[in-house]
């Protein structure tokens, strides 16, 4: 498979447990991000990298139940449980994405497709090298299957392990680039961390209904601007605070 978008997903979070699959009028997060990324034009595979814990049972049944391919791997060793998802699957280049940001624009998702491709990268994001100029939470990344491999091989850090393409991004070995807008939206904030960011989430499906599933990003942030009480919160959240 020339390009599949893995998808790491858990039940696990210390600060909105369950948030993936908590349902509102029939809408959860992990739905929502599938069905839009199922609208790009460029990638079809979509494959779950949950982990091996009991609870995750919840997202393997969301996967059976939704026909899509799943693979159970570390917990805490996100970069091995790519790896292995990856080589299960046979991707030759994988498309990174987080459960926590439903909101992906599959149109930039297609974008970043074609400049991959085109300048032979190793690995391209819309996010790292940071600062990024997308909102958090249409955070995209791009790497090879020969990377992440390497990656695999030879990171050593806790931290290089979590967080996955973190020694791909340290290495001068690799061809990497961000991508950027031509205006700085970073300020908005799309990512599902804290039951603010969920009610948001709830604001925008009652706002968008269906449409929810292919809304493009700039049209979001028209609503956001236009209803500036809704974001008033993020002014206090720093762009990944741990």
């Amino acid at each position: 498979m020339l390009f599949s978008i893995i998808i790491q997903a858990r039940i696990g979070s210390s600060r909105l447990p369950g948030k993936i699959l908590r349902n509102y009028k029939n809408y959860n997060l992990l739905k929502v991000l599938i069905q839009r990324l199922n609208k790009s034009k460029k990638v079809k595979n979509i494959i779950i990298a949950t982990t091996k814990q009991k609870e995750d049972d919840r997202v393997v049944k969301f996967c059976l139940d939704n026909s899509l391919n799943y693979f159970r791997g570390s917990k805490n060793n996100v970069l091995n449980r790519y790896y292995k998802a990856s080589r299960k699957y046979k991707v030759k280049n994988i498309i990174r994405i987080t459960s926590d940001c439903p909101l992906i624009d599959p149109v930039i998702l297609d974008k970043m497709i074609l400049e991959f491709k085109k300048k032979k990268l190793d690995y391209l994001s819309n996010t790292y090298p940071e600062p990024s100029t997308y909102p958090d939470g249409m955070d995209i990344e791009i790497f090879t299957y020969r990377s992440l491999q390497l990656a695999n091989k030879y990171a050593k850090t806790k931290s290089e392990k979590e967080h996955v393409t973190a020694y791909i991004r340290r290495q001068k070995r690799f061809k990497i680039l961000r991508t950027d807008l031509l205006k700085d939206m970073s300020n908005f904030r799309l990512t599902i961390d804290y039951p603010k960011d969920y009610n948001l989430f709830k604001y925008l499906i009652d706002k968008f209904k269906s449409k929810i599933f292919f809304v493009g990003m700039i049209e979001i942030i028209k609503y956001l601007k236009k209803n500036p009480s809704l974001i008033e919160y993020q002014k206090k959240i720093l762009r990944n605070e741990k």
